[in-house]
């Protein structure tokens, strides 16, 4: 198998000035029209405009992840370049209810790349970090004021000339930066105030970065060769580490030369890895490229393919990022649009969730279809908001044309973009209640029942089966297949477009293992 880099960049810097007055207010986004009524202009969606003044590079990869989410302070952050000068970060924040909004601008002004969100800190005060590779040097800042004040300080630098600078708390308070550059990793461990160096080293040489991650206590940092053999190290504090671990991936094989594509991994709340990532078709020389995402949960075992309940056996499904918490994962990625493979593509971002810590997933649900201009580049936040059930994301929509922003970016051009910000809940039955689903509650529902375009439709399922949900014609003609595969207990939705059928009477029918049901629905134009 060969290994594609698509670390294509653009050397080009705008030297426009930004006004003097910088924005550091509050913003009620139940109130305000500058977050919702702006985007809601051109995209019939809740989502929330961030920044309108990044272009693509702000979002250029997940690995870098620019969002994050804190449950113990109950906190969003997100970092993004700004589009009017390239040397300056913005930092956004919100508390988890979405109250309100706080937009810090100018939080640094220097050349940089991939800014990160570490959204660190707790409830006694200490407030988040933030960091960034750079071309001079990769650094840190942290708001020593605490979450919403404000008061950043000034940067730290955590090494010279490196591509990333990779961020995360440990349990302790101190934060373990992860140095990635060329094929050298390496790490430095700071206390909260980033006021000296605690320990730092090199983990591993001649090696590619997959992801990082700490939880439940653990923090692993994977990469790997040239050959594609995968490794890790682990740690616990930062200075005592594991020694180098293989880890045994288990490679799918639905195409006759595979390429690993985009690469990132989540830890479990038990300290359990799972790495996410898509498989290309290496003999495809369209874009978007054949493709499929996958989760490894364990080493030595299979991976788990979460994009085949909508993926036709040709498809592009793309730029996977996951997320962690309580007993559930999340897996976001891209799909296009009606599978039509074209270089302007329109990409839908589909989330499928996983109650088993990744061992087993559900049915992915497209969140973008009613969206009127093209989205790309998302990035998950890293923790599940397992209060409120849902994932948040982050993704960039051009504001010049309609065009797909992540081949407008590796084509080399800097169209200024949104950056939106949105959630996807997750609509399944939680362990505790899935004994309670009796066979008689397993409905199949269609809302509206009177289909113009987009319809709900929601089943439930008693227990763990194969099942397949298709769509019928009045005389019987199977003519779309909506959902199939094994699944767990729950209840689950999908929201689906039925634009492309005539006026008429069709049928859904649920087929399962225990038996089937049907819903008649009309469709009416």
């Amino acid at each position: 198998m060969r290994v594609y880099l698509l670390f294509l960049f653009a050397g080009i810097i705008y030297g426009l000035i930004l006004p003097a007055n910088i924005d550091k207010a509050k913003i009620d986004t139940e109130s305000s029209p500058m977050c919702r009524a702006q985007l809601n202009s051109r995209l019939p969606q809740p989502a929330t405009v961030i920044d309108s003044s990044i272009n693509g590079f702000a979002l250029w990869t997940q690995i870098q992840e620019c969002i994050g989410y804190n449950p113990i302070v109950d906190a969003i952050q997100i970092v993004n370049k700004d589009f009017l000068d390239g040397r300056i970060l913005n930092v956004h924040q919100a508390p988890g209810a979405l109250s309100y909004w706080v937009h810090d601008n100018s939080v640094y002004i220097d050349g940089f790349r991939y800014p990160n969100s570490i959204a660190s800190g707790n409830p006694s005060g200490n407030g988040p970090h933030i960091c960034f590779g750079g071309v001079t040097f990769g650094g840190a800042i942290y708001e020593y004021g605490g979450w919403f004040s404000s008061l950043w300080g000034m940067p730290v630098q955590i090494g010279s000339s490196i591509t990333r600078v990779i961020g995360k708390q440990l349990p302790d308070g101190n934060i373990l930066f992860i140095i990635a550059g060329g094929n050298l990793i390496g790490y430095k461990l700071y206390p909260p105030d980033l006021s000296e160096p605690l320990n730092s080293g090199i983990l591993a040489s001649g090696m590619y970065y997959w992801g990082y991650d700490i939880n439940g206590g653990i923090a692993y940092v994977f990469y790997y060769d040239d050959n594609l053999n995968i490794y890790y190290r682990s740690t616990t504090n930062g200075i005592n580490w594991s020694s180098q671990q293989p880890y045994n991936m288990v490679w799918p094989n639905p195409y006759p030369n595979n390429v690993i594509g985009w690469t990132q991994m989540a830890v479990t709340d038990d300290g359990n890895p799972l790495l996410v990532f898509d498989n290309w078709n290496g003999d495809d020389n369209t874009y978007p490229y054949y493709s499929r995402v996958y989760v490894s949960h364990t080493s030595g075992q299979p991976c788990v393919e979460v994009s085949s309940s909508f993926a036709a056996p040709d498809t592009e499904c793309v730029y996977p990022t996951i997320a962690t918490g309580g007993n559930k994962a999340a897996v976001l990625y891209c799909m296009p649009r009606n599978n039509e493979p074209d270089s302007l593509n329109w990409w839908d971002f589909y989330v499928v969730w996983s109650t088993d810590n990744g061992r087993t997933w559900g049915t992915p649900i497209n969140y973008t279809q009613s969206l009127a201009n093209r989205p790309g580049l998302p990035q998950l936040a890293k923790r599940i908001d397992t209060l409120r059930n849902r994932v948040y994301y982050v993704y960039a929509v051009d504001m010049v044309r309609n065009i797909d922003p992540y081949w407008h970016l590796i084509s080399g051009g800097l169209d200024p973009m949104y950056i939106c910000f949105d959630y996807a809940n997750y609509v399944g039955i939680e362990e505790g209640q899935r004994a309670k689903v009796k066979v008689e509650n397993a409905k199949l529902n269609v809302l509206p029942n009177i289909v113009n375009d987009n319809a709900r439709i929601q089943y439930a399922i008693p227990e763990r089966q194969k099942i397949s949900l298709n769509l019928y014609d009045i005389i019987g003609r199977k003519i779309e297949t909506i959902a199939q595969g094994v699944y767990e207990p729950g209840v689950y939705t999908v929201n689906h477009d039925f634009s492309k059928f005539s006026s008429g009477i069709y049928f859904l029918i649920l087929e399962g293992e225990k038996g089937a049901q049907t819903q008649k629905i009309l469709i009416l134009r």
